[in-house]
């Protein structure tokens, strides 16, 4: 009885382990595919709940932004055609969630109200938005 027992423990240890190997490579898959689209101008990674954004200028980073996912308020998400940009703003009872830091300066600000990617020429601003989504999306379930 107890070697039954035993092997049905490790089977779901084993079981654990696959599914959570497995939602890590779909979010690492997810935020490559928005990489590749978004372009030089952008690097994210994901970090657990946290969303790291670095911004470049000419091949040199300028910005790092952090927040934490569940600060964001999905229902927010959209594109600008005017502005040429995707953004998603904090949830509304927080007064900011990024914590931006200028690397240049070595400045820091920690009440950011929103993150915003500008949408290089030549990509879908829909394109962008539908990645992002689907990056943060795939991090709520981690």
């Amino acid at each position: 009885m107890k070697l039954l027992s035993s092997r049905i423990l490790l089977l779901l240890v084993c079981l654990q382990m696959v599914v959570n190997n497995s939602f890590g490579q779909d979010t690492e898959a997810r935020v490559a595919a928005f990489n590749e689209a978004i372009g030089a101008s952008y690097n994210v990674e994901s970090k657990g709940k946290i969303l790291i954004i670095s911004g470049f200028r000419e091949g040199e980073q300028v910005k790092e932004d952090k927040v934490n996912i569940y600060d964001l308020d999905l229902e927010t998400l959209k594109f600008s055609k005017t502005d040429n940009s995707v953004s998603i703003k904090c949830q509304s009872d927080l007064e900011g969630c990024v914590t931006q830091v200028l690397t240049r300066e070595r400045k820091k600000k920690n009440y950011r109200n929103r993150i915003v990617f500008g949408v290089p020429e030549g990509v879908s601003g829909q394109e962008i938005l539908n990645k992002l989504r689907l990056v943060l999306n795939e991090m709520m379930k981690k």
